[in-house]
């Protein structure tokens, strides 16, 4: 904004805040977030300032009984539109990506994630380095969106990945994202796992960009059947 407002602003996206009071997100998935930053005057509990603060909530990996591995379930009762947890990893080149997600195929498993919210140039691989996010599984009616996140860093080429709850989620259940989401491509949300990416332990085979399609077993009721 052209005057910040008590001491913060939505930064150089000249929109209008993200959050609400509450920290709950309040624009519509496909636009970018900009948080307060080190420049800004405001404290640490500004509302604007949530995705940095991390998780904020008691979540637990556990041994998924229908065959997608491990998975993330939340111990506490989330609310909608509430920051859950970030996609972290080590951002490579996609041309590393792609050298990388061949080896990946061979062993079985890969965690990549495009950032293409304006041009496929970086990659996040969760693999080696990461968080719990490393363990969500995919599902075809989940109940995280992805958001594109700008804090210290400005670089639309390198947004950070926020997953953000789209309904009331119980304590208990599982935590999904949509790998292969898909937003109005003027927003051009950065929502594309890489297509090699993959559940631990399944045997995929192939090549990154040019493989058999996976079979999706999210058991979901709209469920597309594959995962690519």
């Amino acid at each position: 904004l052209a005057e910040a407002a008590g001491g913060c602003c939505p930064g150089a996206s000249c929109n209008r805040f993200a959050y609400n009071a509450a920290g709950q997100v309040r624009i519509r998935a496909g636009l970018p977030i900009y948080e307060c930053n080190s420049r800004c005057r405001c404290g640490a509990d500004c509302p604007n300032r949530v995705v940095q603060r991390g998780i904020r909530y008691d979540l637990c990996i556990f041994r998924t009984s229908d065959g997608r591995g491990w998975g993330v379930r939340t111990l506490q009762r989330i609310r909608k539109n509430s920051f859950v947890m970030e996609y972290m990893g080590e951002i490579i080149t996609s041309e590393e990506a792609e050298r990388r997600g061949q080896v990946y195929d061979r062993q079985g498993a890969t965690y990549l994630f495009d950032l293409d919210y304006v041009e496929d140039v970086y990659t996040v691989d969760a693999a080696h380095y990461g968080n719990i996010s490393h363990f969500v599984n995919h599902s075809c009616d989940p109940n995280l969106q992805v958001y594109n996140v700008f804090i210290e860093n400005l670089d639309q080429r390198l947004p950070r990945i926020a997953l953000f709850a789209t309904r009331p989620i119980r304590a208990g259940e599982e935590l999904t994202f949509d790998y292969n989401m898909h937003v109005d491509p003027v927003d051009a949300e950065s929502t594309r796992m890489d297509s090699n990416f993959g559940l631990a332990g399944e045997a995929l085979g192939g090549s990154p960009r040019a493989r058999s399609r996976i079979e999706c077993k999210c058991g979901a009721a709209t469920c597309r059947k594959y995962l690519f």
